[in-house]
């Protein structure tokens, strides 16, 4: 399998050869801001709602590498906004990779359970680190 990635951090394209999850570290800087390695598993999610129908959920993944994948979405009713994401722990622009233009299976489930059905991805507001 061939699978092309980048680096969140410093923008080296890269790929990866092989059947195993890759690596998951920028082979030009050393970071571990890269594309999960093979799937993520969701370990916990956050709930906050307010009363007038505004809410957030933080979901808590990790890849196979045990690297921690954070996806915050706000939402009012089933409508929401994924306005963040960090990568063990620094925020990312989910914009300079075609991988995040969706959410990952496990995530988007989570989300669905709390309600939040059309999730817009468009908009994320994160710098890149």
């Amino acid at each position: 399998m061939t699978l092309p990635l980048q680096c969140y951090r410093c923008g080296a394209e890269y790929t990866y050869i092989g059947k195993s999850p890759h690596c998951a570290q920028c082979p030009a800087c050393g970071s571990s801001c890269v594309p999960p390695a093979g799937s993520l598993t969701v370990v916990n999610s956050v709930h906050w709602e307010s009363a007038n129908g505004l809410a957030k959920v933080w979901v808590h993944s990790v890849d196979e590498r045990d690297r921690p994948f954070e996806f915050e979405v706000a939402a009012h009713g089933r409508r929401g906004k994924l306005v963040a994401i960090k990568v063990d722990g620094v925020p990312i622009n989910p914009q300079v990779d075609e991988t995040l233009e969706t959410l990952p299976p496990a995530v988007k489930a989570k989300i669905e359970a709390q309600g939040i059905t059309d999730v817009d991805i468009a908009t994320v507001t994160n710098s890149k680190a």
